[in-house]
């Protein structure tokens, strides 16, 4: 009895050893992703305060968020070759860390001589360049860290969308409470702190985790193609991608113009906060729900319901109705738009083979990253050119013609027939 009693109370122990090995590793990841996204988030009120101060010219401030967004793409695209070749894990650590010196270069330099254009400028480069390879190594390593703790992939994505919402909300608020006590270069060691201990919490992940594949390279050109024709070449994965990219088309004008605008014309800047808020929350609770719910329902029904959801509140607000009714269409959108982006990385961990998962996701990022400023753009052009509640209207149209193109396209009734990962591989183009 006794030697049963010993025998089952070491099971015990061994289960929560495990228990809590799954657990921190889980808690790990989403620490890191939140750390990274927190510098970021923080860096991106902070540093346009900074310039402010230091020149006095609102136009150099533009130039050099301008200047710094033109490296995203070839980040993305560059980056998601680097992750492949180095791995996830490696790639993630060696970004946050060179992001981090990145940041805290802008404060000393200050110090030491003061900064001028110049440096705003190469920093502000530099910093983008790290930034997108780090995202898309953090996003590639997700499937690794769930199978390696026994998570489910959407539990995990769900999550980690949620923690993305949560930091979006945070971030900011953060950024101006300490813009009010602290001097702005002083304020970047923050982030500076922020990416550098997200390396080291990456650091702590097994090395076996999201370990690289240690193939030969067979040049940038030839890996670039082969990446490009994994994503081509799966019909679900690409409608997915271009259902995700179009619907940043009309968010975000819909976000950084017309509300804004709208609001200002209210008088009521308190108001387009608080529509920021409620999408953020409504997006929180979509990406927790799908967490919860995901992988016990049906992915096409989720994806129909999001869809259903997400059209319902986007036309509410480019309606442009009366505040309470555009808060409660803003809870909507977020809620509807949340698990939209975890659906994505659940088929690219299953449909995409694993040595190609950098370099489809680096793809996919730079279709979206270059989405927003795309339809802010546009968005603004068409508010000048034909009103602003014409434009509201566009959008509405233009985003409920896409809900019923990704609900009818054939491919994307596929979403619960995964294709094995690995299987079919494209040759590399020549």
């Amino acid at each position: 009895m006794r030697c049963s009693g010993v025998a089952g109370g070491a099971s015990v122990t061994s289960r929560r050893g495990v228990f809590a090995r799954i657990g921190g590793m889980v808690i790990r990841y989403l620490l890191s992703h939140a750390l990274s996204m927190l510098g970021n988030s923080v860096a991106a009120v902070a540093l346009p305060w900074l310039v402010l101060v230091r020149t006095g010219d609102a136009a150099v401030a533009g130039l050099i968020a301008a200047v710094s967004a033109l490296p995203v793409l070839v980040a993305a695209v560059a980056g998601g070759l680097v992750v492949d070749r180095f791995g996830r894990r490696r790639t993630s650590v060696g970004a946050d860390l060179a992001s981090a010196l990145a940041v805290a270069a802008l404060p000393l330099v200050d110090q030491v001589s003061g900064l001028t254009v110049t440096w705003f400028l190469v920093l502000g480069v530099a910093g983008a360049l790290f930034d997108v390879p780090g995202m898309t190594a953090r996003e590639a390593l997700a499937p690794d860290v769930a199978s390696a703790a026994g998570v489910g992939l959407e539990k995990l994505a769900g999550l980690r969308e949620g923690v993305s919402g949560i930091v979006v909300v945070v971030g900011p608020a953060l950024a101006g409470g300490a813009l009010v006590l602290l001097d702005p270069a002083s304020v970047l060691w923050m982030t500076a702190g922020c990416s550098a201990l997200a390396a080291a919490v990456t650091a702590t992940l097994p090395a076996r985790v999201g370990a690289g594949s240690g193939e030969a390279s067979e040049g940038v050109r030839r890996d670039l193609g082969a990446g490009f024709r994994v994503l081509a070449g799966d019909r679900v994965l690409l409608t997915a991608t271009c259902v995700v990219t179009a619907s940043l088309l009309v968010l975000a004008p819909l976000q950084n113009v017309l509300l804004p605008v709208h609001m200002v014309a209210l008088d009521a800047p308190g108001g387009y906060g608080l529509v920021i808020a409620f999408l953020a929350v409504g997006g929180i609770a979509g990406s927790i729900a799908y967490s919860t719910l995901g992988a016990r329902l049906s992915r096409r029904s989720v994806f129909v319901l999001t869809q259903a959801v997400t059209a319902l509140g986007t036309v509410g607000l480019a309606l442009l109705p009366p505040t309470p009714l555009l808060l409660a269409a803003a809870v909507l959108t977020g809620f509807g738009a949340g698990p939209l982006q975890a659906m994505v990385l659940v088929l690219v961990s299953e449909r995409v083979p694993d040595r190609f998962r950098g370099r489809v996701l680096g793809l996919q990022n730079s279709a979206t990253l270059t989405a927003v400023p795309l339809g802010t753009l546009v968005g603004g052009v068409l508010i000048e050119g034909v009103g602003l509640r014409e434009t509201g209207v566009v959008l509405a149209v233009v985003w409920c013609a896409v809900a019923v193109g990704a609900l009818v396209a054939p491919a994307l009734r596929r979403w619960d027939g995964p294709e094995v990962a690995g299987a079919g591989e494209p040759p590399l183009p020549e």
